[in-house]
């Protein structure tokens, strides 16, 4: 656990050293920049028994290097399917056969396309990198290499769809279909996204999910009979398998936090109701994965979005929240009248106790997520679902 611990103390210690002392873009850029250097190089080091899926792709990496433009094209191809994953391989083969190589190039894309999305649309980028470390997505990036590179394409989807733009967001989705194609259950999404959560909405979420799970065998045994053959299998059997409660605590508990504060994420931005809704996907679906471990695989893509909307709900109780209400004030000498100076004198006080109130909420609201998130990523490490511990490195490993 130790190599997993040292990075989010890393976060923590730049994030409040460099981003939170003194807040700029620069700061911000150099916080990003140092914490995707050490992802990389902790994803890049790792050795074959880090990440469960780890040696599926190494070989699939090697068939690609061995087979080259012929075997991309052929039905032995099995993500032939999914282009973009696949002519990754194949660009990356072209001048190198080393699968440590390979893994770097998905570390820098996937940690990089992070980086750069907190930076460009995130009111908090340090908590949101805090969040992508401690929520257990940089570790599922350790070992769902495919599905990583799509969420972290698809993220910047979400931009698109906050504005309504249809065309570029399909486009955005396709591009990420192309590298994990359970992707494309985003497109129907668009036109429910911007739905108002109330408790109408809730009801109609709830018993659509309630309705899926009652009749999730039937789907399943349609669905694998005419598209998804494989998934009859034995493997895909294990898929259907429910997980414990504990699995849908966080996601769960992050949705009802979500829904209790929503008002305050709106009257930031009322375009945030995409993360929200996005929010109220995932708590669902994780839900639902205590029925079918499937559904984790979906509530995955939606829940990744906590790493902008989490700093959103912060910036929504901070300082800049309440700075936003507050009116230019005059000097106090520009008031001959000791009743109007008086006045003014109290406004100030009750403006600067409003603002010393937000800062504490800001910081204990920022507190109590790096708690949540440490035990979160505790518990991850713990159950060891996908083979993260220990971490061991290709130079070290005997």
């Amino acid at each position: 656990m130790l190599a997993y611990n040292l990075l989010l103390l890393l976060i923590i210690i730049l994030g409040f050293g460099l981003c939170e002392i003194k807040k700029s873009k620069r700061n911000n850029a150099i916080f990003l920049l140092i914490v995707s250097v050490a992802m990389i190089v902790m994803s890049y080091l790792r050795a074959d028994t880090v990440g469960i899926d780890y040696i599926q792709y190494a070989d699939y990496f090697k068939q690609v290097r061995n087979g080259g433009w012929s075997f991309l094209i052929s039905n032995a191809n099995m993500y032939r399917v999914e282009p973009g994953y696949s002519l990754f391989n194949y660009f990356v083969s072209l001048f190198t056969d080393d699968v440590h190589i390979f893994m770097l190039f998905v570390s820098i894309l996937t940690v990089g396309l992070t980086a750069v999305l907190l930076y460009k649309y995130s009111p908090v980028p340090w908590v949101g990198m805090f969040v992508f470390a401690s929520f257990g997505f940089f570790g599922n990036s350790l070992s769902f290499l495919r599905q990583s590179i799509a969420i972290a394409i698809f993220l910047y989807a979400i931009n698109f769809l906050k504005k309504k733009k249809l065309i570029p967001y399909i486009l955005i989705i396709l591009l990420a279909a192309s590298f994990h194609k359970a992707i494309i259950i985003m497109i129907p999404v668009y036109f429910l996204a911007h739905i108002k959560v109330n408790w109408k909405s809730l009801t109609a979420y709830a018993s659509l999910a309630a309705l899926i799970l009652v009749l999730s065998w039937p789907l399943f045994n349609f669905v694998t009979k005419y598209v998804y053959q494989y998934y009859a299998t034995q493997e895909g059997l294990y898929y259907m398998l429910g997980r414990d409660w504990q699995t849908a605590a966080i996601p769960a508990i992050t949705t009802v936090t979500i829904l209790i504060v929503k008002n305050t994420i709106l009257k930031r931005d009322e375009a945030n109701i995409v993360l929200i809704n996005f929010s109220v996907y995932s708590g669902l679906l994780y839900i639902m994965t205590c029925q079918h471990f499937l559904f984790q695989r979906f509530g995955m893509m939606f829940f990744t979005s906590a790493i902008l909307l989490i700093p959103e709900l912060l910036a929504s109780v901070g300082v800049e929240s309440v700075q936003a209400d507050v009116p230019a004030t005059e000097s106090l000498k520009a008031y001959k009248n000791k009743a109007q100076k008086k006045k003014a004198l109290q406004e100030r006080r009750q403006t600067q106790i409003k603002i010393n109130t937000h800062k504490y909420i800001y910081y204990y609201a920022t507190a109590a997520v790096l708690f949540v998130g440490f035990l979160y990523n505790t518990w991850i490490l713990i159950q060891n679902r996908i083979n993260l511990i220990p971490y061991v490195t290709f130079l070290t490993k005997k």
